[in-house]
């Protein structure tokens, strides 16, 4: 019985770190990014935007190439959802780019035979401040 017990609790404890780490604040702004492989079709992926604070965000999905494959502009919104499918696309590795004035979040994905995956390291650039430096001490 307490094995069971510690298995379930094994169980939420990765379903909770998982869970966060596909989700990315930027300190910048209170942009929430949450990129999951859909349940229920290999090639399809769910796009979940909070915050957004009616700023202007792109969502830009490419190649290594730099063609674009998806590209959405999205204004005047606090948030904003959307599954893409890659099917038909062809096998590669591709990054899905959320972009707001202050923060900018990119995602690796791969496709392969029919697959996708989430790779499991997010980036995310933040612009310095114009006129900000860095000085020791401060």
């Amino acid at each position: 019985m307490k094995k069971t017990i510690k298995l379930i609790v094994a169980m939420l404890l990765f379903g909770a770190v998982t869970t966060f780490a596909n989700q990315m604040p930027s300190p910048l702004s209170r942009l929430l990014v949450s990129i999951e492989k859909s349940a229920d079709n290999s090639t399809s992926l769910d796009l979940r935007l909070a915050n957004l604070e009616k700023k202007g965000t792109l969502v830009l999905l490419q190649d290594v190439n730099g063609n674009n494959w998806f590209s959405q502009y999205v204004s005047r919104k606090a948030g904003f959802a959307k599954r893409l499918n890659l099917k038909g696309m062809p096998d590669g590795t591709y990054t899905l780019t959320i972009s707001q004035q202050d923060a900018t979040v990119i995602q690796a994905l791969r496709l392969s035979n029919g697959v996708l995956e989430v790779l499991k390291h997010q980036k995310m650039e933040v612009p310095a401040a114009q006129g900000d430096e860095l000085v020791k001490g401060k």
